[in-house]
């Protein structure tokens, strides 16, 4: 009520219920940061110093494929307690939201320790996300979804290459978070997809967030 009474954020009616709306990025980006914090200020071991790890860095370049994947065994590890208080719609299934806070706190915290930077991005000015990495010399672009169906999928697929062009970049990662996904569709659906007008390659990513 505060930030809506003060012209900070405004709303938008949709199909699926209001949406707030940001007055500009760097409210948004604030904001952001705050309730990131706020939602997770206990992230607990991030990881285990002897654990078997995928490699993530690889001289000057970062795999963000074995991130996620770090990520992945982290949140099905800690999800129980790091998930007990998150915030739930109606059929109490957690608001995708929580799991874009929690993501980013995760990378904060293990890029930070090896001089890398992280900073969400917001490219259409309402709930849209994209985390945006810096290693080295190197830029990294990772657009955020959930798994509806195919043919959303292959939209975000689209998306993201138009995401990558406004960076300047020929690769960008398309994270999607679901529930649950089995090998066999996770084969399917993990493939790369290299746009044939603008030669830019998405890397897809699944995320299981389910136990």
């Amino acid at each position: 009520n505060f930030l809506y009474t003060n012209g900070a954020i405004d709303y938008e009616e949709q199909a699926d219920g209001d949406r707030v709306k940001f007055s500009n990025p760097f409210i948004q980006k604030r904001l952001f940061n705050y309730f990131s914090r706020e939602l997770f200020q206990d992230m607990g071991e991030i990881f285990t110093p002897f654990e078997d790890q995928p490699e993530v860095f690889a001289g000057d370049d970062l795999n963000i494929k074995n991130l996620m994947r770090l990520y992945e065994k982290y949140l099905h590890k800690n999800r129980s307690w790091l998930l007990k208080d998150a915030p739930r719609r109606k059929d109490l299934k957690i608001f995708e939201a929580v799991f874009h806070f929690n993501l980013y706190r995760y990378m904060y915290k293990f890029l930070i320790t090896n001089q890398a930077r992280i900073w969400p991005e917001f490219p259409t000015g309402n709930g849209k996300v994209d985390l945006v990495i810096q290693y080295r010399d190197k830029i990294y672009a990772l657009e955020l979804k959930s798994f509806t169906n195919d043919h959303a999928h292959q939209s975000a697929l689209k998306q993201a290459v138009d995401y990558a062009g406004s960076l300047g970049l020929d690769q960008i990662h398309l994270v999607v978070f679901v529930e649950s996904i089995p090998d066999e569709y996770r084969t399917k659906y993990e493939v790369d997809f290299i746009d044939p007008k603008f030669g830019v390659k998405v890397i897809p990513v699944f995320v299981a967030t389910g136990n």
